[in-house]
């Protein structure tokens, strides 16, 4: 697993047909978490293999309605119609999930302030792919 310092989470391809699904290894640094984001997709699949992560989910006004910390083991999933969410690394200590996203996607929405009305967009970049540093 690689994990990128200078970054709150690393992107590490595992898997993809371009079509049908995209498995990523996030490597998650200590007291990082990513913006409030949407899945342009049918949906994300979340397992913590490593340490813990907090997941906080929002509705389309970004009113916060749920707020769970998921450890090794656990399994979350989310879809657009579920919500929003963000994801992040609540300790002091390194955690690792994995995630697949059925179908891939390249870019997504992001909100960087409370406001539902001013999302950025979000591109994907892997910092490896099939094991390979790039």
């Amino acid at each position: 697993a690689w994990f990128d310092e200078s970054k709150s989470y690393t992107r590490n391809l595992i898997a993809t047909d371009h079509e049908t699904y995209t498995l990523l290894l996030l490597c998650w640094n200590a007291g990082q978490e990513s913006p409030i984001h949407d899945h342009p997709c049918d949906g994300c699949w979340l397992s913590v293999l490593k340490g813990k992560v907090r997941e906080s989910r929002y509705d389309k006004s970004l009113t916060c309605v749920s707020d769970d910390t998921f450890k090794a083991g656990d399994v979350s999933y989310i879809t657009d119609n579920i919500g929003f969410h963000k994801v992040g690394n609540p300790t002091n200590l390194p955690s690792v999930t994995l995630h697949l996203y059925s179908p891939p996607f390249q870019k997504c929405q992001c909100w960087h302030t409370e406001d539902p009305e001013k999302p950025s967009e979000g591109s994907n970049t892997n910092y490896s792919e099939y094991g390979v540093k790039l």
